[in-house]
């Protein structure tokens, strides 16, 4: 996507990163259900693939070649910016990194509270705000530039998700 494209043009599709909103936390609990740090690892490197390009991601993967194809879930594209979904998902990486690395190393009670932290923030972002866009906002507004210089679109507060945009 053209980072210099004026709003208007910036569209991405909701849905998609709702699934992966939907299906992270899922994978974090189940992975602490069987107590399996390895788990964690795994949704680290999904967040991670997801931070280089969104088109890289597990979720927007299966979003895009089953549950849209299948009718399973609907399109939900919106004019929004790609830069803050990419942050979120570079710092849940990281954080999901020093979990995994806090469970593999026996610290048990520090590394699921960092995964399940994620996981928790993750279900909030499902329903509509976005920590990680939220911090990626407020960066943009303590003067951050270059990656960071996108405002947020509309009248939006921080890390909410952008109202319906109507007409694609």
């Amino acid at each position: 996507m053209d980072r210099n494209a004026d709003a208007s043009s910036r569209w991405l599709d909701q849905s998609e990163i709702r699934t992966q909103q939907a299906l992270g936390p899922l994978v974090l609990v189940g992975a602490y259900v069987i107590d399996d740090w390895r788990l964690v690892a795994l949704q680290g490197g999904f967040l991670l693939l997801t931070a280089l390009h969104d088109a890289l991601g597990p979720y927007a993967l299966l979003y895009r070649w089953v549950l849209r194809p299948l009718g399973l879930v609907a399109p939900d594209l919106r004019v929004d910016n790609p830069e803050p979904h990419r942050f979120a998902a570079a710092f849940g990486f990281s954080v999901l990194a020093v979990a995994a690395f806090l469970l593999a190393k026996g610290h048990a009670t520090a590394g699921w509270m960092l995964a399940l932290t994620v996981a928790i923030l993750g279900g909030i972002a499902f329903f509509g705000w976005c920590a990680g866009c939220f911090t990626y906002y407020v960066l943009h507004r303590l003067g951050a530039r270059g990656f960071f210089g996108r405002a947020p679109i509309g009248a939006a507060f921080p890390g909410i998700r952008p109202p319906r945009s109507g007409g694609r």
